[in-house]
Parts: C-alpha cells; sequence; structure tokens
C-alpha cells in the first residue's frame, strides 16, 4: 500500500505514464528467490567484511587486484559501498539480523567523509583503513547516490535515518549537480572539461524519483533533474544510437551541445562506446520502470532490448563487454561477462512489445546469469549480478515491513 501510495504522487506530480507489465523470467517466484538467497551467501562470503570500526565490500575479497584507478593497496571504494548498502536493505526480509550489518556500513561512511563535505563518502579506502592518496578523499557521485537512497529505504523500513538521509541529499545537491540540473562526475569536476560533462550510470530516475517524493523542500529540485536527465541522455542516444538506444559512458558539452565523450578523457578508448560505466544506464531504466512505471524508461529499454536480441541472436553467451554507440564490437572484446548479462537481464524487464519473444529472452538471460559461478567473476560483474537478481525476484520494490 505504501508504494502505491508514493506511486500515484509520483504520476501526479512528473506526468509520466505507466507502461506495460515488466516482463520476470517465466521461472517461479519462490525459485527465484532461492537463487537469490543462494547467491547472496556466496557474495557476503566473498566480498562482505567487518573492520575498520564498520563494515565494508572488500573489492579484492576475491583476491583479483583492485581496479579503476583505485590505490593498489584498495580496500573498498564508495561505489562497492552504496551497492553493499542497497543490497542489506532489500535483503532484510530475507536474513534477520541485516540491520546491524548496515550499521555497519553507515559508521563506516561516516568514518569517511569526502574532504568537500561529510555528507559525501571519500571515494577510496586503502588496506590500513585510510583514505586513498592522491585524491582518494574525493567524492564519487554514482556510490553518494546509492548511500543516499539506501538510507531514505531504511529509514522507511526501520526508522531512525531520515537526518543521515537529509544530510546526504544536501550534500549531493550542493557538491555534485551542475547548475542546469545533471549529475557532476564528483565534487572535484568543476573546472576546464570535466565541469561540462557527466557519466550516463549517475543517472538514476528511480532515485531521484524516490528524493522527490521524500523530501517536501527539494522535491521540484529533483523532479527537474530526473527530467534533464531523460531529455539530455534520451536525445544522446537518439542522435549518435538511433537503432541501438545506447549511450556512452560519459558525454560531454553540457550544458548547450551534449556529445560523447572522445576517446581517453577520463578512463580510456572506451569513454564514448558502450562500456563498463554505461553498461549500468539500463539496469537504471529498468529499476525506474519497476519504481515509478515511467513510459519513458519504458520506450527507451524497448529500443535497447530489440537491437540486443537482435544482436546476440538471442544467444547471452554472445553479449560482449563493450559496444560501439552503433551496436559493433571493438576488437579483443570478451563475452559472457556477468557483468553485462546482469544488466541486460535487467532491461529485459521491459520487453520488446512481443510478448513471447520477451519472455524466451528473459528467461535465456536469467539462465545464463546464475549458472555463472561466482569464482569466475570479480567484485564488479558478481556484484552488478547480485542488485540484478534482487529486481528480478521481484525484491527491489518491496514494501517496507
Amino acid at each position: 500500500m505504501v508504494r502505491m501510495i508514493v506511486f500515484a504522487l509520483l504520476l501526479a506530480l512528473t506526468g509520466t505514464k505507466v507502461g506495460s507489465e515488466p516482463v520476470f523470467p517465466s521461472v517461479s517466484k519462490s525459485e527465484r528467490l532461492e537463487a537469490l538467497d543462494r547467491f547472496w551467501s556466496d557474495w557476503k562470503r566473498v566480498y562482505f567484511r567487518e573492520g575498520c570500526g564498520g563494515a565494508f565490500v572488500d573489492i579484492s575479497g576475491d583476491g583479483r587486484p583492485a581496479w579503476g584507478g583505485s590505490a593498489s593497496n584498495t580496500l573498498t571504494v564508495s561505489e562497492a559501498h552504496g551497492y553493499g548498502m542497497l543490497a542489506l536493505v532489500h535483503m532484510a526480509g530475507r536474513e534477520p539480523g541485516v540491520r546491524r550489518l548496515f550499521d555497519g556500513m553507515l559508521a563506516f561512511y561516516r568514518a569517511h567523509p569526502a574532504a568537500s563535505d561529510p555528507g559525501l563518502m571519500a571515494w577510496n579506502q586503502t588496506r590500513d583503513c585510510r583514505d586513498g592518496a592522491d585524491g582518494g578523499n574525493m567524492s564519487a557521485t554514482d556510490g553518494d547516490l546509492d548511500i543516499a537512497l539506501a538510507l531514505l529505504l531504511a529509514d522507511r523500513r526501520w526508522g531512525g535515518y531520515r537526518d543521515a538521509f537529509l544530510q546526504a541529499q544536501a550534500a549531493i545537491l550542493e557538491h555534485e549537480v551542475t547548475p542546469d540540473g545533471m549529475m557532476r562526475l564528483g565534487d572535484w569536476a568543476t573546472d576546464d572539461d570535466y565541469a561540462t560533462a557527466s557519466r550516463s550510470s549517475d543517472f538514476m530516475p528511480g532515485s531521484f524519483a524516490a528524493f522527490a517524493a521524500n523530501s517536501q523542500e527539494d522535491g521540484h529540485r529533483w523532479r527537474q533533474i530526473r527530467d534533464r536527465g531523460y531529455s539530455v541522455w534520451g536525445g544522446l542516444s537518439n542522435d549518435h544510437a538511433s537503432e541501438t538506444g545506447l549511450v556512452p559512458d560519459f558525454l560531454i558539452g553540457l550544458p548547450d551541445k551534449p556529445q560523447p565523450a572522445g576517446a581517453n578523457f577520463l578512463e580510456g578508448e572506451s569513454d564514448g562506446w558502450f562500456s563498463w560505466n554505461a553498461l549500468r544506464y539500463p539496469w537504471r531504466l529498468a529499476l525506474d520502470l519497476l519504481e515509478t512505471g515511467d513510459g519513458r524508461a519504458e520506450a527507451h529499454l524497448r529500443t535497447i532490448n530489440r537491437w540486443i536480441q537482435d544482436a546476440s541472436g538471442r544467444d547471452p553467451s554472445r553479449i560482449a563487454t563493450t559496444y560501439r554507440l552503433d551496436g559493433s564490437i571493438p576488437d579483443d572484446r570478451e563475452t559472457g561477462s556477468a557483468a553485462f548479462l546482469a544488466v541486460f537481464a535487467a532491461a529485459a524487464l521491459g520487453g520488446t512489445g512481443d510478448p513471447g519473444a520477451d519472455r524466451d529472452w528473459s528467461d535465456a538471460l536469467w539462465s545464463a546469469l546464475v549458472s555463472r559461478p561466482i569464482e569466475d567473476e570479480d567484485y564488479y560483474g558478481n556484484t552488478l549480478k547480485l542488485l540484478a537478481m534482487v529486481a528480478l525476484a521481484e525484491l527491489w520494490t518491496q514494501d517496507a515491513p
């Protein structure tokens, strides 16, 4: 009932239309939940740790080295911390005692504030329980947004976290939003070309809708940010990837001429392609579809789903780890990554309008995803798999007790 009231309010405020029913795998919900429980147990064993005065996600818990520009002795990053907090609050109905673990993650977050604001998290922590050198105390927008959403959901479920949510929200609005209503790369991205850039995986329309519905003072601003993101990212996809629906890892040229970033803008040659950052974009749209039923999410997902079904021949094992915006695959790219399987499995919730083909595709992706051993993936792939499974098992929008 609570979710339906919030849902109706969101529709009234945004003027968006409800799409079709999400396309869940045909495997029974009880079987999906059992598969999720098994993987949740494996994921916690490998990655979840208590220590350093709290709890955290050890991104090298599987023995693989840290990546993404973090320090060589990295313990965790704020992105992983946000994912961990979201996983805990969503799994609270499946496992007793989760709140204690969530509070441990809250303590770790509070112990590692970004230099700019205590409501933001320093993006990189090392194994001596300190923030990493050379910018480790700056923020990363995606981690802060997920932490804020987890705090909001925790307050809805247990109570007692609203002040922490409001502090995080205020800090995000002050330090991580451009003047024209797009998400910055972090609190540091205020000069040179970075001030006019944004990251596709930082567009989280379902989170923005939740913030708007739970913040009377800032609700209008969050709705503007949400609508601005749909306009910019949707327009960018239409102009540069009309057949695929893909978006690049990074865009530049805000506010007047948004366009894909060039190679080596920030992280590498794939900065202007659909790669390891942008892959989360379809998942974020799928979450918005689940949370609000926004027709914009459904329309964009349907374009992506039609393309990926055709491009892969409806064989999940052929899904590549990077695509150019026209759908072509750069040289030397692998296939079968759990990270990409996970986000396309979530995207499949939007369907294409062909019920039979959509259900077969959803089933194929679910089967490929759950059969992928945890030992074959790194933190990133396994964690996106976990979060996609939460959505596919119909726990993402579960009402708090």
